[in-house]
């Protein structure tokens, strides 16, 4: 065996401490060469990555959770709290942190054409790399050991990654072969910030305040009649905590083709309703596996502007990037990248915008399920609070029955008359 005595490039590792713990014995190693279509034959170095598993014990989440919890009793009974009131001896955590270790070939360059660092593919970025060699190897454990394991994704780490850069010493054989690396000493260091939202001990939304109360007793209304309209923000709040909190792409993809599903559906059936249709008449046109052709004629029909699923526009985008995306990821069990599963979500959001402006654009056809739908804050958010709409608001309004209970009462007549083929 023989060594280079000079340098061929520099290592960067990086101490990744998992989401959860994984059951592997502390010290374990795995080594990956990743195979790219590049010649290396005028002395670049091979990717590779590789990782050492350590164990650790140290203060668990449920021992902060139930310090809290007594906290709380104390203050509710007006007591100061004091310490050491409860016995968190059994609640120690296990903790599971990765050294990572792979070539520092970032290149700034290359980097600079995305916007955001998460996304820069792992070839040109070392912790990406790392990121995405982690979760393929836990993908790999889970299905090998069938554990129910989360998979360790970019918005799940962190968020500071602590790391080191030193200079690579390749080891090879007398043949040239390289067999492994050896590190004199470790120079550069610092801790990564990395870029999410996924501070799970502070909150994650705005602060509430006291003229909120109105909107939450208007949602918490929809949600006790079960109404759609409430059901499809709240599928894509969860396709966005899906992305930006828990890392979990498969499912930001799968909630935000539901969301829209469900807010296409939602908002044809309140359409029909106020156009005075009867359930059992428009009943088929809700068929399961209709959606596709639902958005291509019956959205045109009664809203006018595009719905075609082809060329360009927010509906074919929406098409495209969520919906074909989605079947992709529940009949082929696709794996998508986080840059897909973020199109997904802002293709989702720019479609429910573009229904939002043809109804606006429609709103002296429909003005009860504008009213319903963007009230009169978006209209003059939009510019178009007007003389019809105010008068409609303070005239009909107060003297129809609730739109609410009325047009849910109408949709579960129509999947009545639809579950029973009349």
């Amino acid at each position: 065996m023989e060594q280079d005595s000079k340098p061929a490039a520099r290592l960067m590792r990086f101490f990744i401490t998992l989401p959860e713990p994984l059951a592997i014995p502390d010290g374990y190693v795995w080594h990956k060469k990743i195979e790219r279509d590049t010649d290396y034959s005028a002395g670049s170095i091979q990717q590779f990555v590789n990782l050492v598993f350590m164990q650790s014990d140290g203060m668990s989440r449920q021992e902060g959770a139930l310090s809290a919890t007594f906290e709380a009793l104390k203050r509710a009974e007006g007591e100061p709290p004091v310490d050491g009131t409860h016995d968190a001896s059994g609640l120690a955590g296990q903790y599971t942190t990765v050294m990572a270790t792979t070539i520092d070939d970032r290149t700034p360059h290359a980097e600079a054409r995305w916007s955001r660092v998460q996304d820069v593919p792992s070839e040109f970025d070392p912790f990406n790399r790392c990121v995405e060699e982690i979760a393929r190897f836990t993908r790999s454990y889970r299905a090998a050991l069938e554990a129910p394991c989360l998979i360790p994704t970019y918005e799940k780490i962190g968020p500071f990654v602590p790391y080191q850069v030193g200079d690579f010493v390749p080891v090879k054989s007398e043949d040239g072969e390289e067999t492994g690396f050896r590190v004199s000493e470790w120079g550069e260091a610092g801790s990564m910030v990395l870029d999410h939202i996924n501070m799970s001990d502070f909150p994650a939304g705005d602060l509430i305040k006291p003229e909120d109360a109105g909107r939450i007793d208007y949602y918490m209304n929809m949600l006790d009649q079960g109404n759609s309209l409430f059901l499809w923000k709240e599928r894509f709040v969860e396709a966005r905590t899906s992305l930006y909190r828990e890392g979990k792409y498969g499912s930001a993809v799968t909630l935000s083709n539901t969301a829209s599903e469900v807010l296409l559906d939602s908002l044809l059936s309140v359409l029909y309703w106020e156009s005075g249709r009867k359930p059992e008449e428009v009943a088929k046109i809700f068929t399961e596996g209709g959606l596709a052709r639902r958005v291509k004629s019956n959205f045109s029909e009664l809203l006018g502007g595009n719905w075609s699923l082809d060329g360009a526009g927010p509906v074919a985008n929406w098409f495209h990037k969520c919906y074909l995306l989605r079947h992709r990821v529940v009949h082929g069990g696709y794996s998508p990248t986080r840059l897909e599963a973020e199109a997904a979500i802002d293709a989702t959001f720019s479609m429910s915008n573009y229904c939002w402006d043809r109804l606006v654009a429609k709103k002296k056809k429909f003005p009860r399920v504008v009213l319903m739908t963007i009230a009169e804050e978006g209209l003059r958010k939009r510019g178009k609070w007007c003389h019809f709409m105010r008068n409609f608001m303070s005239d009909v309004a107060p003297v129809e029955p609730s739109w609410l209970e009325s047009s849910h009462a109408w949709r579960n007549e129509m999947y009545d008359a639809l579950l029973s083929g009349n």
